[in-house]
C-alpha cells in the first residue's frame, strides 16, 4: 500500500541551529528575571507540550548536526538494480527497471539517489527500492573526468557508473552545479550540491558541430538499442511505401479521368464520381499505412 512520509531531520536542523545562533548572539542582553516572570504567566500544559516536542525530536535526532548532506525537494521510491549509494545518478533502462547511468548525456536520466530526502513518497517498501529525487537540490556524485567543475556548470551523466561530469557539448543534462569541484585525479569522485532540472541543453557551438553531433548520437543510439532502431526503420518504410503507392495511384486516376472526360463529356459526372472515389481510396491507403506504422512503434 502506498504511504506518505516526511523527514523532519532537515527542518529540525534548521530550527535548532537558528535557536542556538539567536541565543549565542543575544544571550548577554537577555533579562533572566523577565524570562522567569513570563514563564510564571504561562500555563503548565503549554510548557509541557513544548518540552515533550523537543524531547521526542531530540530522541529521534540526537545531538545538533551542523553539516548534513540532505536534499530539498520531493523524492519518490522506485525499484533500482545494482549497487547504488547516496548521490548516484539513475537512468531508466526499461519499463520499471532503473540502474546507475553508464552513458554520457543519457536522455533516460531519472534522478539521483538520496538517503536524506526532505519529503518522500514511499510507493513500495520491498527490497530493491530507493528514494530518487529529480527536482530540487541534491548532492550528486561527480568527477573531473571532463574537466574541473565550476559553480553554474551543467552536470550530466558520464561513462563512470552513476557518476556525473561537467557538460562540454549540447545534450541532456541533470542540472547545474551549486559548488566547485576541482579534484586533480579524474578517477576519484566526490559529492557536490546540484540544482536538479533534467532537460536538453544547447551550448553555443557551430552549426556544423551540432549537426555532426546529432548524426553521431543517432548512429550510436541505433547500435545501443538495435531492436528499437529496427522498429523505427520499419515504421518509416511502411509510411513511405503507403504514401508512394497512394500518390502513384492518384496520379494515374487523375490522368485517366481527364482523358475520359475529354473523350466523353456527357459522362462527366460519372467519371468525376469515380475519380472522387479513387481519391478517397488513396487517402484510406495512406491512413492505413500511418496506422500500421503507429502499431509497429507502440506494440
Amino acid at each position: 500500500m502506498s504511504n506518505f512520509s516526511i523527514s523532519f531531520k532537515p527542518i529540525m536542523i534548521v530550527v535548532v541551529n537558528s535557536l542556538l545562533a539567536v541565543l549565542g548572539r543575544y544571550w548577554q542582553s537577555i533579562d533572566i528575571d523577565k524570562v522567569f516572570q513570563t514563564m510564571k504567566n504561562v500555563k503548565m500544559k503549554e510548557i509541557l507540550f513544548v518540552l515533550l516536542f523537543f524531547f521526542f525530536a531530540g530522541a529521534s535526532f540526537p545531538g545538533v548536526i551542523h553539516s548534513q548532506e540532505s536534499s530539498t525537494g520531493v523524492a519518490v521510491s522506485m525499484p533500482v538494480k545494482g549497487d547504488v549509494a547516496d548521490g548516484t545518478i539513475i537512468c531508466g533502462v526499461q519499463t520499471d527497471i532503473n540502474m546507475p547511468c553508464v552513458r554520457e548525456y543519457d536522455p533516460n536520466m531519472a534522478g539521483v539517489i538520496t538517503e536524506n530526502p526532505a519529503v518522500s513518497f514511499v510507493l513500495d517498501d520491498t527490497d530493491g527500492t530507493k528514494t530518487v529525487i529529480s527536482s530540487g537540490k541534491a548532492y550528486v556524485a561527480v568527477s573531473t573526468v571532463n574537466g574541473p567543475i565550476k559553480e553554474g556548470d551543467f552536470i550530466t551523466s558520464s561513462l563512470i557508473k552513476g557518476v556525473g561530469q561537467k557538460v562540454s557539448k549540447s545534450g541532456y543534462v541533470l542540472g547545474s552545479a551549486l559548488e566547485n569541484y576541482e579534484e586533480t585525479d579524474p578517477t576519484k569522485y566526490g559529492k557536490i550540491l546540484v540544482s536538479l532540472a533534467i532537460k536538453p541543453a544547447v551550448l553555443k557551438q557551430g552549426a556544423g558541430l551540432n549537426l555532426f553531433q546529432l548524426i553521431r548520437d543517432g548512429v550510436e543510439g541505433a547500435f545501443e538499442s538495435p531492436l528499437s532502431a529496427l522498429r523505427y526503420i520499419l515504421a518509416a518504410v511502411v509510411v513511405s511505401a503507403s504514401f508512394i503507392i497512394g500518390m502513384i495511384h492518384f496520379g494515374r486516376i487523375a490522368k485517366s479521368g481527364v482523358e475520359a472526360v475529354g473523350r466523353n463529356p456527357l459522362a462527366g459526372k460519372m467519371i468525376q464520381a469515380g475519380v472522387l472515389m479513387n481519391i478517397v481510396l488513396t487517402i484510406f491507403v495512406m491512413g492505413a499505412g500511418l496506422l500500421v506504422a503507429y502499431l509497429v512503434l507502440v506494440l
